[in-house]
Formats: structure tokens, sequence, C-alpha cells
């Protein structure tokens, strides 16, 4: 009998978006095995507390991961496996960043990104740990800036995937699907590979 193929699913600030229980639905449908893990929110959030997180989960995080990451979930995912030298199968960012930004009238924020640079050394490792990477981004994010959210592709050395109107894809815009993901994991070459050594 197959095993289940992991996804792993990183929260950002305000906690968990709609859209990543819509992920949990259709992925557990067609027989992924998804994780969502409960990672500190807003003040409470600093890179030790995540990383403790991340712990848990170390049995599952290997070549054969599934990872979608949102908001500051993907520079803490990033440095997390740089720091541990862990190899990942697929990752698929949601409002990737790697450069802190300022956002007015967010203290709690932008607190909380400061020390969430990704480094050059990580930026160079990142691109060899990671077997297949997706970017998607939108024009209307109102946390981060267009550009940063656009640099973040060439960080990782990840595939883009521009999408109109969608926002940072959290509370505010309610963003309840985004079958792109969907789409991508089913599609993506390692899944193909995966599923091809499974048979």
């Amino acid at each position: 009998m197959n095993k289940k193929k992991n996804v792993l699913l990183i929260h950002g600030f305000n906690g968990i978006p709609k859209i990543f229980y819509y992920f949990q639905k259709e992925l557990e449908s067609q027989e992924y095995n998804v994780i969502i893990p409960n990672f500190p929110t807003r003040e409470e959030i600093n890179i030790s507390k995540y990383f403790k997180v991340f712990d848990k989960y170390r049995d599952i995080m290997n070549e054969n991961l599934i990872v979608v990451a949102h908001s500051i979930g993907n520079p803490m995912f990033i440095k997390y496996i740089c720091k541990n030298n862990i190899h990942i199968g697929l990752y698929i960012s949601l409002a990737g960043f790697a450069d802190p930004f300022y956002v007015e009238g967010k203290d709690v924020l932008n607190q909380v990104i400061r020390p969430l640079k990704i480094s050059n050394e990580e930026k160079c490792k990142n691109v060899n740990l990671i077997k297949e990477k997706y970017s998607i981004y939108s024009d209307n994010d109102h946390i981060v800036p267009f550009k940063i959210l656009k640099d973040y592709t060439s960080v990782v050395d990840s595939k883009p995937v521009f999408i109109s109107g969608i926002g940072h894809m959290g509370k505010k815009i309610g963003l309840e699907e985004l079958p792109e993901v969907i789409k991508i994991i089913q599609e993506s070459n390692y899944n193909k590979l995966i599923s091809y050594i499974k048979k």
C-alpha cells in the first residue's frame, strides 16, 4: 500500500488563512496527508518560537515533503531548512518575501518582520535544498510591496506565478479558494516522479 504524501502548510502573522482549509479539503480528497501546525501569531512571533514548532515535524521534512507557506511563514521556512540543511521536494510560497519592509500603522508586524531578512548565505543555500519551487504573488497585496514580492522569486530561484486581484491571500481579502496551488501540486515534476516511484 502506498504511503500518503505529506503536505505541510505554514501560516503567517495572523494565523491560519481560510485557503489553508480549502487546500486541506482538496488535497485530503486526493489522498494527501495535510498538516497545519499552529505557529505563534502576532506579538508572540519570533524565529526561535517558529523553529520550535518546525522541530516537531522534523521526521517528515525530507525530499518527499510538499510545503506551502504564507507570508512570514516563507522566510521562517527558508531560515529553518538552511540552518538544519534539510532537503525538500516541492515548495510553494504565497506572498513570500526575503527583505524586511515597513507598513505604516502596523508596529507589531514591523517588529516581527525586521529580523526576517534572508541572508546571502541562505539565498545561495536554499537553491540546492529544494527540488522544485513556485512563488505566487499578486498586484494588490496590502502588506508586502510589489517589488519585494517579485524579487522573492529570484531570491529562492522559483518559478513566478502572478495572479491579479488576490491580495495578500490572508484574512483581509477573504480568499477562500486558490485552485492554482492544487494544480501546481498535481502537475509538478516532483509529484509525478514520487507517484511513479510508489507505483
